[in-house]
């Protein structure tokens, strides 16, 4: 009889297994931010799905992998509990804390994963797994996403010095705009990167000495201009005021 149990009970395991699935497994997130602002966050959205004709109770747990210690995370559900659990809430099942929510999605439903993320201005790469469990049963993996975030960063995870660049002579202008800006006369940045507040991309281009960066299609607001130079590294990232 024992035995008929725990084979009954490894055929349902590995059916969740097979049905509990993060959409997207793994994300990356290359972005930058003020990080003069120590509540600044970047978010990388990602779903849960509960393909099964059964509703399930589960449990997560963040585990870092390499991040810098000074960086804080905060996962978001759209379970029947709602809402976004604390900065710093690891899982959503600790009694060592008082915690018990678990994560509650109907059958065939779904809920929202978004993790974001506090540097607390620090840059650098690194990345979180969200593991995915029952609550029953924490030892049996169901599934697991993986958040990669690049914070202010070259594309090697790396900030390059150039020693004979000076920083507070390089600067946009005119700023506030409302429809070019330039850089100041400079032999160093060799590309542009524009973002708007939240983090999202809106240009990337080439960049001669001179030349003027048309944002007249933007909405007016604030943005974060990067500048980069001839090996990719950051040489400034500064902030423009579209009007």
């Amino acid at each position: 009889m024992k035995q008929i149990l725990l084979s009954l009970f490894i055929l349902i395991s590995f059916g969740l297994n097979a049905q509990i699935q993060y959409s997207p497994a793994e994300t990356t997130l290359d972005t930058i931010v003020e990080l003069s602002d120590e509540f600044i966050s970047a978010k990388i959205l990602a779903s849960l799905e509960n393909n099964t004709n059964d509703p399930v109770s589960l449990r997560f747990e963040i585990s870092s992998n390499d991040a810098p210690s000074q960086w804080e995370v905060q996962l978001c559900v759209n379970d029947d509990t709602g809402g976004c659990f604390s900065w710093g809430i690891a899982s959503n099942i600790n009694a060592g804390i008082g915690i018990d929510i678990p994560l509650n999605i109907v059958d065939n439903g779904s809920s929202i994963m978004d993790l974001a993320l506090r540097p607390r201005g620090v840059l650098g790469c690194g990345s979180y797994d969200v593991t995915i469990t029952t609550v029953d049963d924490p030892s049996t993996v169901l599934a697991t996403g993986t958040y990669n975030f690049k914070i202010n960063t070259d594309p090697n995870c790396e900030t390059v010095s150039t020693n004979d660049f000076d920083k507070a002579a390089i600067k946009i202008f005119p700023n506030p705009t409302n429809d070019y800006f330039t850089i100041t006369d400079n032999n160093y940045v060799r590309d542009i990167e524009i973002f708007n507040i939240v983090g999202k991309r809106m240009k990337i281009n080439s960049f001669q000495n001179g030349q003027a960066v048309n944002v007249t299609s933007y909405p007016n607001g604030l943005y974060l201009v990067r500048m980069l130079g001839k090996n990719g590294e950051i040489l400034k990232t500064t902030r423009l005021t579209k009007r």
